[in-house]
């Protein structure tokens, strides 16, 4: 009977500690898997976000030419920071019956052997052609001239891309970029580019006012490969499709062969960006199952046959031990996600301030007369876009109160102009990127009124006010209304310089909002409409204090 019950005991141990075994090698692959899952979407969101950024380029200027769309991409650094990627270009969209005038401008430009070349298809209902693609590689220039529309997966994405109005991932493609017998699956991401600083609020307004796309071609195992080179652990075979599993809409897979076939461990991963949805298939390797599990198992096995209670009790503990180990390693896993989150957040923020700093620089640069009007003009925005990051800091960069940063762009001129600076409105919180930008407009609004409107006379003054209008239970409208009087007659400027296309064209992009900027003869007045979301801030300052 003791070797009846002893054996049923030894059983049991080894099964639970097989059992516990096998929970830990899953919860370790599923944490392997979900770790590369999300380097995947993080690198294609990067990109979805270097796009955005060349649109931008596009709103602020009215016309983009070949040598300022190199030297963004140089700029940017694709091949060097964003390893995956093919290029990063510019397709036009020509009207009927200027394609032979499009082809000209071309060739007047210094660009010989430009041509346009499509696929025979009756469904394409427009043309378009890639005007620019940058690197300018063997690869890339064959691809210069291609309709894309002319061919029915990437047109379906353009559409997409188009009437929505935000990116759009097309489906498995070969690109044209394919020139070598070594061939890959492709896939193209596209960015539509309208005319005027927002898109248009209507489908039908979209796709008139359509002027072409940014859009970035990937060979897909160039990308996979990348991304998985980067993650140090991967004890598995995986395999990447286009929507659902199935030949047809495979992009890339490991080596060693289909994680479809074989035993061990399986999981599927779905990644959706712009539009698209990718499944992901990973099957453990080999290698990874926990062979000193199963050996603690048989020794516990063996040792149970002798000692029934001294193997229970062996069982008991190093059950508690294993589950505090897993307690431990799913902590320090958290506090390792923590980190990689802030230093990723860190890197977004470095590089999104040195884009702005670059930008002003640019500008400033481009509208000097002389060095000492340059350092003043670049100094005087550095210590705006300062003071905005100083009040972010602040708060851990959860965002800033709006009555605080009308208060902190004003208080260099308090004393001077006392009681001149009237500002008036309810407690707003806006988001970092928003503050920032806002920031940097109000800043061009005061310097300008010092120097040429309200605040350069004694009789002058600026009327700053704001009001939110309920749209949904989420979400406010804010209206932004910026008005001088009392200062010398306004005269509509004649050409536009840094501060009204940033406050126009920059600001409107990056706020996804309305900005209207009028020059009447008694003071020059402006307009900013934007939504902000419902989020009330305990910390918010007074209007009364923020105005002064």
């Amino acid at each position: 009977m003791v070797v009846v019950v002893g054996l049923l005991a030894t059983l049991a141990g080894g099964l639970l500690i097989e059992r516990l075994g096998e929970a830990r090698e899953r919860q370790r692959f599923e944490a392997l898997v979900d770790q590369a899952n999300d380097a995947i979407a993080a690198r294609l969101d990067t990109y979805v976000a270097i796009l955005q950024a060349g649109a931008g380029l596009f709103a602020a200027s009215d016309e983009v030419t070949h040598s300022e769309f190199k030297a963004f991409a140089r700029r940017v650094e694709l091949r060097e920071r964003y390893p995956g990627i093919q290029g990063i270009g510019y397709s036009a969209r020509i009207e009927d019956g200027e394609e032979g005038a499009f082809v000209a401008r071309q060739h007047a430009a210094g660009r010989d052997d430009y041509a346009i070349s499509r696929r025979d298809d009756p469904q394409a209902d427009e043309r378009h052609a890639i005007l620019y693609l940058e690197p300018e590689d063997e690869r890339n220039r064959a691809a210069i001239g291609f309709d894309m529309y002319s061919e029915p997966t990437r047109r379906e994405a353009m559409a997409r891309a188009r009437d929505t109005g935000g990116p759009a991932m097309s489906g498995k493609v070969e690109l044209v970029q394919e020139i070598d017998e070594k061939k890959q699956a492709g896939f193209l991401i596209y960015e539509p580019i309208y005319a005027g600083d927002v898109a248009p609020a209507t489908v039908e307004a979209r796709r008139a006012s359509l002027e072409g796309f940014l859009y970035a071609p990937f060979r897909a195992g160039d990308l996979l490969e990348a991304v998985f080179d980067s993650i140090d652990d991967k004890p598995y075979r995986y395999a990447v499709y286009y929507g659902e599993p199935a030949p047809e809409n495979l992009l890339f897979r490991s080596s060693g062969g289909s994680p479809e076939g074989g035993y061990g461990l399986r999981a599927v991963r779905h990644v959706e960006v712009a539009g698209a949805r990718w499944t992901a298939v990973y099957r453990a390797g080999p290698g990874f199952t926990g062979g000193a599990a199963r050996q603690l198992t048989w020794a516990f096995l063996i040792a149970g046959i002798v000692a029934t209670l001294l193997v229970a009790a062996a069982t008991w503990w190093q059950g508690q031990a294993r589950m505090a180990a897993e307690r431990e390693v799913a902590a320090r896993k958290r506090i390792e996600a923590r980190q990689k989150l802030l230093m990723d957040e860190l890197n977004h923020r470095v590089k999104n301030t040195l884009a702005t700093v670059q930008s002003i620089a640019a500008q400033s640069l481009r509208q000097a007369s002389d060095v000492e009007s340059v350092r003043r003009n670049f100094e005087a925005r550095l210590i705006a876009l300062a003071q905005a990051h100083n009040l972010l800091t602040r708060d851990n960069w959860r965002g800033a109160s709006l009555g605080e940063l009308v208060a902190t762009e004003f208080s260099p001129y308090l004393e001077e102009a006392s009681g001149r600076l009237d500002a008036d409105g309810p407690p707003v919180w806006l988001a970092p990127n928003t503050a920032v930008a806002l920031g940097m407009a109000i800043h061009e609004l005061t310097t300008n009124a010092v120097k040429y409107g309200a605040l350069s006379t004694a009789a002058g003054r600026v009327l700053l006010r704001w009001e939110l209008e309920e749209i949904d239970p989420e979400t406010d409208r804010l209206s932004i209304l910026w008005r001088e009087e009392g200062g010398p007659a306004v005269t509509p400027p004649s050409r536009k310089g840094f501060g009204s296309r940033l406050i126009v064209g920059g600001l409107a992009h990056q706020l996804d909002g309305e900005v209207r900027l009028d020059f009447p003869t008694d003071g020059v007045q402006c307009e900013i409409v934007f939504r902000v979301p419902r989020s009330p801030d305990p910390a918010m300052l007074p209007v009364g204090e923020a105005a002064g």
